[in-house]
């Protein structure tokens, strides 16, 4: 039986046991689609050569021309990000952290914002520009399928080092949206738990959120638990809902099988040969919820697929893979014997 986008919003509604408001944004950053010309001046070389547990941050600015050809400069503090990015051998610039002062940004597009992640481009050749405008558009995938999910906004960066004499350099990046600003837009707060069990999941963001990460090829994610050390999740945070209910929200994305860059290894423990290789790893729900969330990633197929078809700049080459990769999820859940064998936990009819 097809289910009806009513139907969707209802189902839901239910998971979370009450209606969801969503609340506005703290300004215009995440609600522009249009890539967004920035200048950030910092000491680049020394933040990609710093590799402290616990960097410090260095004094910076980031310029931007408003909509009325005026240029802003805002003053910041910056340092890099992340584990294994910041690894020399998986990459030569790490992804940073912007760190703004509030009031310096009222009236400007960053208004509201505080610290912001900003993905970059890890090394300096054009793949690397496929791979992050890849990665990209993996968020820009799940917004579609959720509102529980992280807003993103493209940057084309031209990145100026205030130490080193040398040339200014542009590459694409993009910022995320704040856990905290999600959590407010959604009217729930950000939970930190240790670890919590599966049916303490909203089913249906639980659902959609498996069903994504199965879509794009990623492995490395848990909804659940966290490392050792650390509070849960795992490339995921939880959102807490009503009832004692959980939504998951995934991000970092760059080691999927729709983005396969080269530094992105198969889990050995999972018997992954590629991680081109899907794995389901969704936990068991009742069927109502997971039936409603897979059809839902039929419905909006043309859209997901248009996100690739229509991004400026990516390449043929990248447009055609994604897109082929895409397509391949969905003759499995369209071909019932497939689906049985690859999303095993579920009866589907």
């Amino acid at each position: 039986m097809i289910i009806r986008w009513h139907l969707l919003v209802i189902t839901c509604l239910l998971c979370l046991g009450g209606r969801i408001t969503l609340a506005a944004e703290p300004g215009m950053l995440f609600q522009e689609e249009q890539v967004l010309e920035v200048t950030l001046t910092a000491p680049l070389r020394r933040m990609a050569k710093d590799r402290a547990e616990e960097p410090e941050y260095l004094p910076g600015t980031l310029s931007y021309l408003d909509a009325q050809g005026v240029t802003s400069t805002l003053e910041l503090k910056v340092r890099p990000r992340g584990k294994s990015r910041r690894d020399r051998d998986v990459c030569t610039f790490p992804p940073l952290r912007l760190n703004f002062a509030k009031k310096q940004t009222e009236g400007t597009v960053f208004a509201g914002q505080n610290i912001l992640k900003l993905v970059t481009h890890c090394r300096w050749t054009e793949k690397f520009q496929q791979y992050v405008l890849k990665e990209y558009l993996a968020y820009r995938m799940f917004n579609l399928l959720s509102d529980a999910s992280f807003r993103v906004r493209l940057l084309k960066v031209t990145y100026v080092d205030s130490e080193d004499d040398v040339k200014p350099y542009q590459r694409y990046g993009f910022v995320i949206e704040d856990k905290n600003h999600l959590a407010r837009r959604l009217h729930t707060k950000v939970a930190k738990p240790v670890a919590i069990e599966p049916e303490q999941l909203a089913p249906a963001q639980a659902s959609i959120a498996s069903l994504f990460q199965f879509m794009i090829s990623n492995t490395d994610f848990s909804f659940i638990a966290a490392p050792p050390g650390e509070t849960c999740c795992h490339n995921a945070i939880l959102l807490e809902g009503s009832e004692g209910t959980y939504l998951p929200v995934p991000y970092d994305f760059d080691r999927t099988g729709i983005v396969d860059p080269p530094n992105a290894l198969p889990d050995e423990n999972l018997r992954q040969k590629n991680v081109r290789d899907r794995l389901y790893r969704g936990f068991c729900v009742p069927d109502q919820y997971f039936t409603a969330e897979l059809e839902k990633t039929r419905t909006l197929r043309p859209q997901l697929q248009a996100l690739f078809e229509n991004q400026n700049d990516l390449s043929e080459r990248s447009r055609k893979t994604a897109l082929r990769f895409l397509e391949s999820y969905y003759r499995i859940i369209d071909t019932p014997a497939a689906r049985e064998r690859s999303l095993k936990c579920r009866n589907l009819q």
